[in-house]
């Protein structure tokens, strides 16, 4: 059952086929999210299955594609923006396919059944958000110091089947250094976060370090990271309106 009103669609219990085109045809104008039954293939610099289940699936027109299960706030599976969608329908299952071209990397999802199809026209805000782990990145860009002296960012929000690493770097030995950044007083989850990128970059490098940057950190999350052999950085993250003399 469709309900219209001038900035949005919602239909109820949508035939596939009418799923298929409204997504084509609104991809690049309009916010649509749909309640579905799916499961999920990823493919690119890793792979994975996610087994059939109900789910929240939100696209957005810049390409990012987000799907979302009933726990945690991070997204099971995602592309960022300047993906391309594709929707088919085959063999009574409606086909999404997200594409990331540089690395490439692929999302298909196949859905037997869609309980709710929403898609509407969003606005877009001026957002300033303070003190943001972002922020923290940046500040380390600008002084590099403030990690260690010899220091090098390199890269910024870099994707592993992991979750994405905040910064990768280099110090004056030439050895990778893995950064996880916390805007607050770090805790247990974030050694075990850092850990994880660690461990996949070992794969690929030798002598990976590993450093968590945090205005404070519990006492068990810095037993916890010195039994690792990591390290610890204080930093606060920046303030408006104060720049380092």
């Amino acid at each position: 059952m469709p309900h219209n009103a001038r900035n949005y669609l919602v239909i109820e219990e949508p035939n596939l086929e009418e799923v298929a085109i409204k997504m084509n045809e609104l991809r690049k104008t309009h916010v649509m999210v749909l309640y579905l039954s799916c499961e999920v293939d990823y493919r690119g610099r890793a792979a994975s299955k996610l087994s059939l289940g109900d789910r929240l699936l939100m696209t957005k027109p810049d390409g990012t594609l987000i799907i979302h299960e009933r726990v945690k706030r991070e997204p099971v599976n995602w592309q960022p923006p300047g993906s391309l969608l594709y929707c088919t329908v085959k063999a009574d299952e409606l086909i999404i396919r997200s594409i990331r071209r540089s690395p490439w990397e692929e999302i298909i999802v196949r859905s037997p059944h869609v309980y709710v199809f929403l898609a509407a026209l969003s606005g877009k805000g001026v957002f300033r958000l303070w003190g943001s782990e972002d922020e923290m990145v940046q500040e380390v860009f600008r002084k590099p110091r403030l990690i260690e002296e010899g220091f090098k960012p390199l890269k910024k929000e870099v994707r592993t089947p992991y979750g994405t690493i905040d910064l990768l770097g280099e110090d004056s030995k030439g050895n990778l250094v893995v950064l996880e950044f916390k805007r607050s007083t770090a805790q247990l989850s974030g050694v075990s976060q850092l850990k994880r990128y660690v461990d996949y970059m070992s794969h690929r490098y030798e002598n990976v370090r590993g450093i968590l940057v945090a205005p404070d950190i519990t006492s068990s999350a810095l037993r916890l990271l010195k039994e690792y052999g990591f390290e610890y950085r204080k930093l606060r993250p920046p303030r408006p309106g104060l720049k380092e003399k």
